[in-house]
């Protein structure tokens, strides 16, 4: 994290309504590697966000309020 005031960007592929809350979505082409922005994504705008996911060619797992899920699952995600 910067410090106070200094601009952020957050590597998030998409964001989809649920309701009131937004769920956001980072692709990864490969593994799981590192998704340490879509998290910090989370924790920013945590009073707006319902889940984040993780799609990638890798299984469905779960690490704290990160679900990871494989690419073809995505249809039944949106």
């Amino acid at each position: 994290m910067g410090k106070n005031g200094s601009t952020h960007y957050y590597e998030v592929d998409f964001l989809i309504s649920e309701g009131s809350k937004i769920n956001a979505f980072e692709i990864k082409s490969s593994g799981a590697g590192q998704h340490r922005s879509i998290k910090q994504f989370s924790e920013k705008f945590s009073k707006n966000v319902n889940k984040i996911y993780l799609l990638s060619q890798k299984d469905v797992g779960k690490k704290e309020n990160l679900l990871f899920k494989p690419f073809y699952l995505m249809p039944f995600l949106i």
